[in-house]
């Protein structure tokens, strides 16, 4: 009687075969997860770009301020010096200065509108980095400011200080890198700089001032989408009593 042997041929091919997909199902996901890591680095990095490139747009208009806060130093602290004894005492002396600083400040941002054809603060901003040298890209990523400047009783959440500050209130800014579009919206504020009006006083020859730091960004926030804000802000008039203002940090 002929033996019968089994005929493995076919098992073979099925192992082949099975081997095969396990190892197209391990490429795929391989490739898949991949894919997914890769997306989400370019997500991160547009949105990262897109937020430094707002930041920068911000910081070009901040840059052009420090001038403004000079100019507004000189003829302020002029003014207090010329009347220091008759002002009295250092707080009469730092309050004057500090009206006078504002007061200059209010000045030239009304001249500034009154340049403008149409009475918008977004022309008088626009304008300002164009007469600077501010490229074109960067000009329009400034591309609302909501209010007039104005003076403000500025406050911070405790209600602790409410000092009197000049403030450019409802700046927008915008960026797009590849998808990604960043806004920014933030008050820019502008203090008189801290200077010693005692009796004691030196003449202020050897005090340092850092006019950049007399600027700072007031109710800053980061949004990925637009929205109207003509509803949040109210223009302030020449010679009204200040608007009390509670601001927060970024």
């Amino acid at each position: 009687m002929e033996n019968l042997k089994p005929d493995n041929r076919g098992a073979a091919l099925i192992t082949v075969l099975v081997v095969t997909t396990f190892i197209l199902f391990l490429a795929t996901t391989l490739l898949y997860t991949a894919s997914m890591n890769y997306q989400q680095k370019q997500t991160d990095y547009q949105n990262k770009q897109s937020f430094y490139g707002a930041e920068q747009a911000l910081d070009a208009l901040r840059a052009l301020l420090v001038e403004d806060v000079q100019d507004a130093y000189a003829v302020a602290y002029a003014d207090t010096a010329a009347q220091f004894i008759l002002l009295g005492s250092g707080d009469s002396r730092k309050a004057n200065f500090t009206d006078c600083f504002n007061e200059e400040l209010l000045d030239i941002w009304n001249d500034r509108l009154s340049a403008t054809s149409d009475g918008k603060m977004s022309s008088a901003v626009q304008k300002l980095m164009e007469d600077n040298g501010v490229d074109e890209a960067t000009r329009k990523c400034v591309y609302d400011v909501s209010s007039t400047a104005g003076v403000y009783k500025i406050k911070d959440d405790t209600g602790a200080d409410k000092t009197k500050k000049f403030v450019l209130r409802g700046v927008r800014v915008k960026y797009t890198y590849g998808n990604y579009t960043t806004f920014l919206y933030t008050d820019i504020c502008m203090e008189a700089p801290m200077i010693d009006w005692s009796d004691n006083r030196s003449d202020g020859s050897g005090e340092t001032i850092s006019f950049t730091d007399c600027i700072s960004y007031i109710n800053w926030q980061r949004i990925d989408y637009d929205y109207d804000m003509s509803d949040e802000y109210d223009d302030i008039e020449v010679g009204t009593e200040p608007e009390t203002v509670t601001y927060t940090v970024p």
